[in-house]
């Protein structure tokens, strides 16, 4: 990932054209730029956000965002930078990133405050100007920085002092980046043939290749920050400085999903699986500073909420720096151990510590969400789920990271004996240096940063997930945003569609059976009550001619089922409810297609010929009853799954659950995300 924002940087810089003149400097523009970038990324001024998702179809997702913003979180000098008079001594309003969009599916929306009055905002180009002067600026701070700039023999001495065009082209490529997007690497423009003499331009180029791969290494900042401004675009709005508490409300931009499933290629998957649920996956990111999220989605009345959860990874950076250390000490353990044991000693109490807090913090994770399964299966069963039960009691000198069970309960344990001050020793043999490479790697693979926060919203037809900011104790101080990723799981229990096309199915059975009784005695000869029937209700049919009341069966068998269908309320497949009930739909149109055929034959047939039609359509109806009735099971067996096999729930999660591997990870059906790449 590193690499590859040097990779496009340089790719940039061979398709920019070379400037002939130094670009304009700005001294307003230069500060605005500079700390738009510092208050953007960060979002520190963010108390609250609050998100209220809504699926406007099965592939398009609406927004609206509330944002609490504190604005004794900007210092004067801020204040100062970010005016938005540049000619006033004392600023009355300043410009404030609030939020961070993505390139990709962007619309004009109106921002509102707490009264509803609109507020002013910039343009995008109004961004992008202070922006490029900005990180114009940030590239000649770090240029004049460096060292290497004073001595005359080194190249950046002479890009700051005489190589004129190509530092000019150097910010004209951060112009270009900020201005058209974050360029895609693609092949570049062959050099010249053999024995070709290379051009000016080409000895410009390759200065200032040299130079930018010189002055940043692959993970600078200065790449990250330039990486933000060319592939996301900052919502400024004019904020009042008199204000210490200001509420903003705006209606984001549509998002359409992402997801393989609705691709237009797939078009037999899309439009025949059988969905017993309409799964779906959200993804934005949360400011890291901000105290409290909180994330709701309202589905209409003839969809209920099955499962919702969040998740986020904010203990990423604290498990980053926790395997780090690890290793570091298990590279190190026996030479520690050697010349410095009480120094092993203590680096073993710090990762011990640190584990414990994990072992915690999952433990509360996996014990709200037990809860909420419990709660979810008391809606439909009075027997409540079943869970793995807790491992025996630990034996004298077992540290608990060494039993065969999920990484969490191992974690937990470890916590109930640390915090017991089971572990004075830990240098000891107790914790060694394969227990600490083993775990550091199983603590990557079973994503342990990722927490899980539960629905709390009592309604059907609804959710809601609430996280807040949880400090690590000596946690690195991160300015990442967090990724947070909500499940939804949506569908059509009973009383549903497909319980009315069940009793649509059992009418039109009904009314072949009859109608075969009626013309095929023989047919139901033997047969219980049916024989008799047909006996007693036996119509006149002439010899050898046409049977005589053919017109009133083929009426009943066109008109009923027709009228039964016209009462089923069958939605468009575009909404989440018409995907839901495609399945249901299908069997619906199929039954009143196999009555029509059979009207056909009627209408066309002869005394004595009807009794393999009217066999094929009770078994094709008897075959679609069957075909209900396994919908059905595989609804009630879903509804009893207690973990998606998602890649939204955290594998520490479904470990813990299920306790068996899992053999197919699967996608949700509609995949959203505010990101600005299909991550999902």
């Amino acid at each position: 990932m590193d690499g590859d924002r040097l990779r496009r940087f340089l790719f940039a810089l061979r398709r920019t054209p070379i400037p002939t003149a130094p670009p304009q400097h700005d001294g307003y523009q230069e500060a605005l730029g500079l700390n738009l970038l510092a208050t953007g990324l960060r979002l520190e001024h963010v108390d609250r956000m609050s998100e209220a998702l809504t699926l406007a179809d099965s592939t398009h997702m609406a927004r609206t965002v509330s944002i609490d913003i504190n604005m004794n979180a900007l210092t004067a000098e801020q204040k100062w930078a970010l005016r938005t008079d540049p000619g006033t001594e004392e600023p009355t309003s300043v410009w404030l990133p609030v939020s961070r969009q993505s390139r990709f599916d962007q619309a004009s929306f109106v921002v509102r405050d707490g009264a509803g009055n609109v507020v002013p905002r910039t343009t995008q180009v109004e961004n992008g100007r202070a922006l490029i002067h900005g990180l114009c600026r940030a590239f000649r701070m770090f240029l004049t920085s460096d060292r290497r700039t004073e001595d005359p023999k080194e190249l950046l001495h002479g890009i700051r002092h005489s190589y004129n065009r190509s530092r000019w082209l150097i910010e004209a490529t951060i112009a270009a980046m900020v201005t058209s997007g974050r360029p895609i690497v693609g092949a570049l423009p062959p050099p010249p043939a053999d024995g070709g003499r290379a051009t000016d331009s080409d000895s410009i180029r390759d200065k200032a290749a040299a130079a930018v791969t010189q002055l940043f290494e692959p993970d600078s900042p200065f790449l990250r920050l330039l990486d933000i401004a060319s592939s996301e675009y900052l919502l400024v709005v004019a904020m009042p400085t008199n204000k210490a508490q200001v509420f903003i409300r705006y209606e984001a931009p549509v998002i359409p999903a992402r997801s393989k499933h609705v691709n237009p290629r797939n078009f037999l998957a899309r439009w025949v699986g059988i969905r017993h649920e309409f799964t779906v996956r959200y993804s934005t990111l949360i400011p890291r500073a901000v105290s409290s999220y909180h994330v709701t989605a309202e589905v209409p009345s003839e969809i209920q909420v099955r499962r919702y959860f969040l998740t986020t990874d904010v203990d990423a950076p604290a498990l980053q720096s926790l395997v780090a250390d690890m290793r570091a000490v298990a590279d190190s353990y026996d030479n520690l151990r050697t010349i410095a044991p009480k120094l092993l000693e203590l680096e073993l109490q710090g990762i011990a510590s640190r584990l414990a807090e994990f072992g915690r913090r999952r433990q509360t994770d996996l014990e709200s969400f037990r809860a909420y399964i419990e709660e979810r299966y008391a809606t439909f069963s009075s027997r409540p789920p079943r869970f793995p039960a807790r491992p025996a009691a630990i034996q004298n000198g077992d540290t608990g990271l060494v039993l065969e069970q999920p990484i969490v309960t191992r974690l937990e344990r470890f916590a109930n004996l640390y915090e017991a001050d089971y572990f004075r020793k830990l240098a000891d043999g107790l914790l060694p240096r394969e227990a600490l490479l083993r775990l550091a790697s199983e603590l990557e693979e079973t994503q342990v940063d990722q927490d899980v926060h539960v629905d709390n919203d009592p309604r059907e037809n609804a959710g809601h997930a609430q996280w807040q900011r949880r400090p690590f104790g000596a946690d690195p101080d991160s300015i990442e945003p967090v990724t947070s990723t909500v499940y939804m799981a949506l569908v059509d229990d009973p009383p549903s569609l497909a319980s009315n096309v069940a009793k649509l199915l059992l009418a039109v059975l009904i009314l072949v059976v009859g109608f075969g009784v009626v013309m095929e005695p023989d047919f139901f000869s033997g047969v219980p009550v049916l024989s008799e029937f047909g006996a007693w209700f036996q119509p006149r049919i002439e010899d050898g001619g046409p049977i005589s009341s053919a017109d009133a069966i083929v009426t009943m068998l066109l008109l009923v089922p027709g009228l039964l269908l016209s009462r089923l309320e069958i939605p468009s497949n575009k909404t989440v409810l018409g995907q839901l009930r495609l399945f249901p739909r299908y069997v619906a149109y199929t039954s009143v297609m196999i009555a029509g055929a059979l009207a056909l034959l009627v209408a066309s047939g002869r005394a004595g010929s009807l009794d393999k039609p009217f066999l094929y359509a009770m078994l094709a109806l008897l075959m679609l009853f069957l075909l209900v009735g396994l919908d059905g099971t595989g609804k009630a067996m879903k509804r009893r799954r207690r973990v998606p096999v998602n890649k939204v729930s955290p594998i520490w999660l479904v470990q813990e659950i299920r306790r068996r591997p899992v053999r197919r990870w699967k996608r949700c059906r509609a995949e959203f995300s505010t990101l600005g790449t299909d991550d999902a």
